[in-house]
């Protein structure tokens, strides 16, 4: 079990899908209007004295116009050894924003209202399931040939039911976030996200999030892309780590170009 582990580490393969999910890197950054998508999916067997299988499969589409904006997204992820499963997890999101238009110029607002629903489930923090809604503003920062930053806040609903001890949690949280993007060239993309949220009842009660991602082309619409993200929750669960870190290798799929 010892060297399965390791090797588990070794492909950095695990992916440990945090409370907190990064929907910035989900979005398609481009100005074309109408209908796009993207496939993220990376599969991987290792077989030392027991057979380790690694799955992630994340699709997404997104609708845009030019006050309106939809989003909708899945996420799983599958890890199970011979006779054990290590980790299973699932997720559906779905956002809506609208452009809050300036009434005197005829520039477009870098201001959007956004709304957001999302459900969840997680083996390894224990989570039966997790639904959440929530509202609040988004705003563009910078947008200058191919570097873009964002920020945002809202406040979302979360309905939480664990597993193990049939606890379920229900509380308002603030959620605010800083993302960029930077695409200098072509073949190549760095984008990264840090998330806050703290509970508005008691700021003690809080989760951080930091992820980050690099994209190389390999082919005109393949792209191989490296990720890692580190998550910190102050109150988890009984028998779940307070920290985790991950980083996962696999392929990006360009739709709709």
């Amino acid at each position: 079990m010892y060297k399965l582990l390791l090797i588990v580490f070794f492909f950095q393969l695990v992916d440990l899908k945090a409370q907190v999910v990064n929907i910035e890197n989900r979005r398609i950054y481009d100005d074309t209007l109408g209908w796009s998508g993207a496939l993220d999916a990376s599969f991987s067997v290792v077989n030392n004295k027991e057979v380790l299988i690694n799955a992630n499969f994340r699709p997404r589409i997104q609708y845009k116009t030019k006050k309106h904006y939809f989003l909708f997204l899945t996420d799983w992820y599958y890890s199970k050894g011979a006779s054990q499963v290590f980790a299973n997890s699932g997720m559906m999101h779905f956002r809506y924003a609208y452009r809050l238009q300036r009434k005197v110029s005829t520039k477009k607002s870098p201001w959007k209202w956004e709304s957001y629903a999302q459900v969840q489930y997680n083996q390894l923090l224990d989570q039966r399931i997790r639904s959440v809604i929530g509202s609040g503003i988004r705003l563009k920062v910078l947008d200058k040939s191919g570097y873009r930053i964002f920020t945002g806040t809202s406040t979302f609903f979360e309905h939480e039911e664990i597993e193990s001890s049939q606890i379920i949690n229900k509380d308002y949280r603030w959620s605010n976030y800083l993302s960029w993007y930077f695409n200098p060239k072509s073949k190549f993309s760095f984008s990264a996200v840090t998330y806050f949220q703290p509970l508005w009842r008691d700021f003690k009660d809080f989760r951080f999030m930091g992820q980050y991602s690099v994209m190389f082309q390999v082919l005109k619409r393949t792209d191989l892309r490296f990720e890692c993200n580190n998550y910190y929750d102050s109150r988890p669960a009984d028998n779940v780590r307070n920290w985790m870190f991950n980083a996962t290798i696999g392929v990006h799929m360009r739709l709709g170009e």
